[in-house]
C-alpha cells in the first residue's frame, strides 16, 4: 500500500551505503550527528572503524553502515577527539588524543579507558602517532599549554618532551617505516604549513 509518508532513505555516493533518517542517532551519517570530523582509523584485525569527531568517538563495525557512539572519560561532555590509532598488531588497543582530555588507552577494545597523561604539559593533543615496528611507542603532538612534541615507549605510561614540534597546527601525525641506516622510522605531520618529516632518531 502506498502511502504518502516522505522518503527518508539516504544513500552515500562515496561509500555505497543507504542509510535511513529512522535510525537512532548514533546510527545516522552524516555531518549533521557527527559535524566536524577529525580522523578515521581501523584496528590491527581490520573490523572496528574508528572515527573522532567535534561531539566525541564513534565505531563502527560493519564498515562505517551504523555508528554507535563509545563513552570515554571526560569532563561534563563528550571530548573533541582530533586522533585515533590503533596498536598494529593488538585489535584491542586504541589511542585517542583529544582536545581536552589529553590521551586515552584502551586495551579491551572500546569497552573502557584510562587517561594516560602523566609527563604531558597539556591536555590539547592534535596529533597522536604510533612506532609500526615498536609499538609501545608514541609519539603525541600538543597544542596551546605545554606546546610540543612527546614521545612515550612504554604504551603511555610516561611522556616526555622531545622538541617543539612541527610548525603550523597540526592535522596528522604519523611514523612510517623507510629502511634507511638509522632504523627507518620517520615522522610526518601535515599541518596548515604543509607536509613535514623528521627522522626519528632524536
Amino acid at each position: 500500500m502506498k502511502t504518502n509518508a516522505p522518503d527518508t532513505t539516504r544513500h552515500c555516493a562515496y561509500c555505497g551505503n543507504t542509510v535511513t533518517e529512522e535510525a537512532s542517532a548514533p546510527e545516522r551519517f552524516g555531518e549533521r550527528f557527527f559535524e566536524h570530523v577529525h580522523t578515521l582509523a581501523f584496528d590491527a584485525a581490520g573490523r572496528a572503524l574508528w572515527l573522532g569527531a567535534h561531539t566525541g568517538l564513534y565505531r563502527s563495525d560493519d564498515g562505517g553502515r551504523r555508528w554507535s557512539k563509545v563513552a570515554v572519560p571526560a569532563q561534563g561532555h563528550d571530548p573533541d577527539v582530533m586522533a585515533v590509532i590503533g596498536h598494529p598488531n593488538a585489535a584491542s588497543v586504541v589511542y585517542v588524543g583529544t582536545h581536552e582530555a589529553g590521551v586515552l588507552k584502551t586495551t579491551d577494545g572500546g569497552e573502557t579507558w584510562v587517561a594516560v597523561n602523566t609527563g604531558l604539559r597539556g591536555l590539547d593533543v592534535h596529533g597522536l602517532a604510533i612506532d609500526p615496528n615498536t609499538p609501545d611507542k608514541l609519539h603525541a603532538r600538543v597544542r596551546e599549554m605545554g606546546a610540543g612534541l612527546y614521545r612515550t615507549t612504554d604504551g603511555g605510561q610516561k611522556w616526555v618532551h622531545v622538541d617543539d614540534g612541527p610548525a603550523g597546527e597540526t592535522k596528522v601525525l604519523v611514523s612510517v617505516n623507510i629502511p634507511t641506516g638509522m632504523g627507518g622510522i620517520f615522522l610526518y605531520a601535515g599541518t596548515g604549513d604543509g607536509l613535514q618529516r623528521n627522522p626519528d632518531c632524536f
